[in-house]
């Protein structure tokens, strides 16, 4: 009997230091310590790669926006998007494109007379406001990476061209809206 009590009691003691012990493994885990690490990490991941979202909205950095510079033809941006378009006529092309998580970007290229790219429109369409915030912050720095720092009126890109990047949030309507080029559509 003595012996089972004995048995018993190194048993209880042997569960109550390995709880213990995954406590304080699981305290370390979440310490302040870590946590600074992985927001330092984040940040620098912010500057020099970008995100997944991020990559599929700007596309290859060849030319000024998905692979795509002002003055190309048409036929560069339908051999660059691999979406079908969701309308087409003479005088733009637009495609949407989805995210995972339900958020999405229509991308609207306006062509001038002879069939080029004039200005690009993109509109991104997001979830709430800590998106909208996160991705606006993602994308200025990204273009100040590409372009150099934003002026009030965006960044300026080959000359007279412009880009602009504009929170165009209402209510429960959260997006941002990007241009590239001369002007804005009125």
């Amino acid at each position: 009997m003595k012996q089972a009590f004995t048995y018993g009691a190194l048993l209880v003691l042997a569960l109550f230091f390995n709880a213990c012990q995954n406590k304080q493994q699981a305290s370390e885990a979440t310490s302040p310590a870590d946590t600074t690490e992985i927001s330092a990490n984040q940040s620098g991941a912010d500057q020099e790669a970008p995100s997944d979202w991020l990559e599929k909205l700007v596309g290859p950095e060849d030319g000024m926006f998905r692979g795509i510079n002002l003055g190309d033809p048409v036929i560069t941006v339908k051999a660059k998007e691999n979406a079908e378009p969701f309308e087409e006529d003479a005088s733009h092309i637009g495609y949407t494109i989805e995210y995972e998580n339900l958020e999405s970007f229509d991308v609207q290229y306006f062509l001038d007379k002879g069939k080029k790219v004039e200005r690009i429109e993109v509109d991104v369409y997001l979830n709430n406001r800590q998106s909208v915030d996160h991705h606006k912050k993602e994308l200025t720095a990204y273009f100040n990476r590409r372009f150099g720092s934003s002026t009030k009126q965006g960044w300026k890109v080959a000359g007279n061209q412009q880009i602009t990047l504009t929170d165009v949030s209402k209510g429960k309507d959260f997006g941002l809206k990007l241009v590239f080029g001369a002007r804005a559509r009125a």
